[in-house]
């Protein structure tokens, strides 16, 4: 398993516009595939339950079962356990679907109602039973952990997006079920600000929380910085825990940076507005999000340097048995590697590292496949 890449620079030697094309819709089906894992983790997480995998959790959410106790984990008012009807699947396992497994959709949206998630957000019974729109569905399911986490009543739903792995194949699969959707996939990296509208916000309170973000980072303390971050009242989403110490230093950086220029400026805190020496909740929140970007970036990065690395020592080893299992790691973002070929490719593969004097990059690795599927000699090709 591996993260397909959203870098721009691997599309191989005379890239057409088709392929430009198909490489844009594996990453747009992968960050959908992040999408649901991020999904189904979160559930799993509140109800305590397995909901298997990443790549049929769409058809596992039809029965509304897992939904339904979703909606008795933060309303259990409104959707008693005792109401929630096949609860232990047994005659979904035997039978399929049935109608009266629509009531379970009905209960978990009457229970965001009762909480009062913005109803731009629901979808429809047939968008989950039928299938119609399941994109829609899991759209719904971030808000609704965005929403429950800013009430309190729910953990914070994880970011995968270039962190989650999957197969070339999982990944085909789920492009071409989107294709079969013909529709957009929605914008989930807007569900914070449109809840933000939504939800009532205490501006002193937000204010405060922001300016006392400013303040704190004067201690140079990734340790309080992150919990400044996380004050709910401060109303910014997406902080992972794991890369407090880069939003202390970057966000002290731009405060430093932002302060001396209002100074150069020959402004004062007497005669200016407090954000012309610090950081808004905008450049805050903006200063978040790029640094998960770049960490999720440098992550599938490491990952796929790491898998060409490792292709090239199993041609060193001159072991076909190795070379096949890796290169068919996903990291590698290698495409049509044949389990029949490993010999030739081991045998092709050597010949280039051979000719090349070096290690194969991946558009060379790339190559030779596609030569070996021919039964061509690459040296020529790539001295």
């Amino acid at each position: 398993k591996a993260v397909v890449s959203t870098q721009s620079g691997h599309y191989g030697r005379g890239a057409t516009a088709d392929d430009m094309d198909e490489v844009r819709q594996q990453n747009m089906a992968y960050e959908y595939l992040c999408h649901l894992e991020e999904a189904k983790k979160w559930i799993e997480t509140c109800i305590d339950a397995d909901l298997g995998a990443t790549i049929d959790i769409e058809e596992a959410l039809r029965n509304g079962v897992s939904l339904a106790k979703l909606g008795n984990y933060f309303a259990p008012d409104v959707v008693p356990e005792k109401k929630i009807y096949d609860t232990d699947l047994s005659r979904f396992m035997k039978r399929g679907l049935h109608f009266k497994h629509t009531d379970n959709i009905n209960y978990w949206m009457n229970a965001m109602a009762s909480i009062g998630l913005p109803q731009i957000f629901f979808p429809t019974t047939p968008d989950l039973y039928d299938k119609k729109n399941m994109p829609k569905v899991i759209y719904c399911i971030h808000a609704l952990s965005i929403w429950l986490n800013k009430l309190g009543k729910a953990p914070n739903m994880e970011n995968l997006l270039g962190i989650a792995e999957f197969t070339e194949e999982e990944i085909t699969e789920m492009r071409r079920a989107l294709e079969d959707y013909g529709i957009s996939i929605p914008a989930f990296n807007k569900i914070g600000g449109i809840l933000e509208k939504e939800i009532g916000v205490d501006e002193a309170a937000k204010h405060a929380a922001v300016i006392a973000i400013n303040e704190l980072l004067l201690k140079e303390d990734p340790d309080v910085t992150l919990k400044a971050l996380q004050n709910k009242k401060a109303y910014l989403n997406h902080i992972e825990v794991q890369n407090q110490a880069k939003y202390h230093d970057i966000l002290f950086l731009a405060k430093l940076d932002k302060t001396e220029t209002a100074q150069d400026e020959g402004k004062t805190s007497k005669d200016c507005d407090i954000y012309e020496f610090y950081l808004t909740h905008v450049e805050v929140q903006d200063i978040i999000d790029d640094i998960n970007d770049i960490v999720r970036k440098e992550i599938a990065e490491a990952k796929f340097r790491t898998a060409i690395s490792d292709i090239n020592k199993c041609l060193a080893n001159e072991s076909a048995s190795e070379l096949i299992v890796a290169l068919q790691v996903p990291a590698s973002r290698l495409k049509h590697v044949n389990d029949k070929n490993s010999e030739i490719y081991l045998e092709f593969l050597v010949a280039a590292q051979n000719s090349r004097e070096g290690n194969l990059n991946v558009e060379e690795i790339q190559e030779v496949l596609e030569l070996a599927k021919k039964k061509k000699v690459p040296t020529a090709t790539l001295r």
